[in-house]
């Protein structure tokens, strides 16, 4: 999103660039006078992010630059403390990297994750982020006993096994695309955006327009919504009423002072019985999948599958991806069929915070004939930058009617 900000504790996937170094270990659960505690240094628990879907921690990531020892930590509020349900080794992280490490950590929904560092440098630390902190190596801790503040650490994990489905709700979402704009077989696209705020008191949302194939770190269009608490507002007409723009294709960043759920509807308004159309989720920016997520692990956790891809007389299918980042993007689309690759892969080059929109995408993968049971993969090229969200608008050629779905993430490990 336009704030930068890297992804935390939602269960995405770390790249492994360091091997784990043994150390002595915590024990999941423990009173902070039990085990073998490390003696000073600091532990930080991040409040903004916690784990959103219950698995298992497999894999964590750290940045520092200036180097440090540091120990992944798990924790899991039961009234006014909180109880360590799992830590890492203390491993080291070079100056000026980030290094990813392997573990084993039982989660569940909203359980908490941070570090402990001994000495004097640790990871980098972000401006805000709710953050609470404490002296020395602590376990299960009372709440009481620890110092709130901002500076999230700069720390991410990613899990398997999710046992529930993450939630859309948050302060920076994307949608994925939004249109006004006709189309083929005279059709005529709008979107209408509905906002829910989830917070008791007013929440004021910023919209940034990117528009498609533009480098977009200044937004196309942006606007500013207050959205009474517990509170739904709705947009008719978002490109005309909130960007005041005739026409236009992109997507929306959606940032809000407090948490909340969105989607739009891309509806064709060209035909003389009404109109119809799909309904398009507004998703967390940190859904979004990175080349840097899993290399040398399991590349395949950094790929978005499309299902239902069909190009023939009846229907054509149009692919959507989306860079959510300050940074260029190279994403690379595959067709794969039963038998395995079908027509020739293509890289699709997205400027910072872009949007492209591939029309008949079988057929300029060159995918020939008219195959059934076609999926389609999409991934960020090898050391590109920028994470990606992709998408597919499956048309009925004779109603225009569409149907809207978005790319599935593969579970790691």
């Amino acid at each position: 999103m336009k704030q930068g900000i890297l992804l935390h504790t939602a269960l995405v996937v770390g790249s492994l660039l360091a091997a784990v170094p043994p150390a002595a270990s915590q024990s999941a659960g423990r009173a902070p006078a039990a085990g073998e505690p490390f003696a000073g240094g600091t532990t930080i628990v991040d409040l903004e992010h916690p784990v959103t879907a219950a698995g298992e921690l497999r894999v964590w990531r750290a940045h520092s630059t200036a180097g440090a020892r540091v120990m992944l930590k798990v924790w899991r509020p039961e009234g006014d403390r909180l109880v360590l349900v799992g830590a890492s080794p203390l491993v080291t992280v070079p100056a000026g990297t980030t290094a990813s490490f392997r573990c084993r950590i039982p989660v569940a929904r909203n359980d908490l994750i941070g570090c402990y560092c001994p000495d004097a440098t640790c990871v980098d630390r972000f401006t805000d982020g709710l953050v609470e902190t404490g002296t020395g190596d602590l376990g299960t801790v009372s709440q009481n006993l620890l110092t709130n503040g901002n500076g999230e650490p700069a720390i991410d994990a990613a899990g398997s096994a999710l046992a529930d489905i993450p939630s859309p709700v948050g302060r920076d979402l994307v949608l994925p695309v939004a249109a006004r704009t006709p189309g083929e077989n005279g059709t005529l696209w709008t979107t209408s955006l509905e906002l829910f705020n989830t917070a008791t008191t007013t929440t004021t949302v910023a919209l940034f327009f990117n528009r498609s194939g533009e480098d977009n770190t200044t937004p196309a269009a942006s606007a500013r919504i207050e959205v009474p608490g517990r509170g739904t507002v709705v947009v008719d007409d978002l490109l005309a009423d909130a960007f005041t723009l005739d026409e236009g294709l992109g997507s929306v960043d959606i940032v809000a002072s407090a948490p909340v759920t969105a989607h739009g509807r891309i509806a064709n308004v060209g035909g003389a019985d009404g109109s119809f159309g799909q309904l398009v989720p507004a998703v967390p920016a940190e859904w979004a999948v990175a080349w840097e997520t899993a290399p040398g692990i399991d590349p395949a956790v950094a790929t978005l599958s499309l299902f239902e891809v069909r190009e023939d007389d009846l229907f054509r299918t149009n692919l959507g991806i989306v860079n959510v980042a300050g940074t260029g993007l190279v994403a690379t689309v595959t067709a794969l069929g039963p038998g395995g690759v079908e027509g020739v892969p293509m890289d699709v080059s997205l400027p910072p915070y872009s949007h492209v929109q591939i029309g008949h995408v079988l057929d300029r993968l060159g995918v020939t004939g008219e195959p059934r049971n076609i999926r389609i993969v999409v991934s960020p090229a090898p050391g590109t930058g920028g994470r990606l969200l992709a998408y597919i608008s499956r048309v009925d050629n004779g109603t225009g009617d569409a149907v809207f779905l978005m790319g599935h993430g593969e579970p790691p490990f």
